[in-house]
Parts: C-alpha cells; structure tokens; sequence
C-alpha cells in the first residue's frame, strides 16, 4: 500500500513538472504575453465596457494574482505566462 502511494506522489511530480515545462515553451511562442500586459489588457478592456478607474484596476490585479499563482491566464484569445 505504501509503494502504490509512493509511486501515485511520483506521477503526480512528475505531471507538475511536465506540465510547468510546456507552460515555459509557449511562453516563447509568437503571440504570448507577460501576466503584467496581460494585467494592463484586462483593464484596458474593462474600462472599455464601462467600469471605473478603481474597478478596472481591481480586475486588472486580480488577473496579475491568479496568473502569477497558476503560471499562466487567457484574455480573450492570448494566453499570459509568467
């Protein structure tokens, strides 16, 4: 039982690893962008739809957040990576 959980804790590592290696080579890709433009994007487009100053910053930090945390972050088409 102990060497089933063992290796269950192995694939899961070494799925994290392999997906954090994918998230870095499209990071390169033509059409990427940072989490800070994507950041800028997001309340960019917010403002556009009619939020204020304050609620467009606060989504656009919001997206910084969770890209940062999670490694990436789609706006509309584009996909952020850290």
């Amino acid at each position: 039982m102990r060497q089933a959980f063992n290796v269950g804790v192995v694939i899961v590592l070494a799925l994290l690893l392999a997906n954090r290696a994918v998230i870095r080579v499209q990071a390169h890709e033509a059409g990427s962008l940072t989490c800070a433009q994507g950041s800028e994007l997001v309340k960019a487009e917010a403002l556009v739809r009619g939020f204020g100053e304050r609620g467009a910053r606060s989504q656009g930090e919001n997206f910084l957040s969770s890209c940062l945390v999670s490694g990436q972050g789609q706006v509309g088409d584009l996909i952020a990576h850290d």
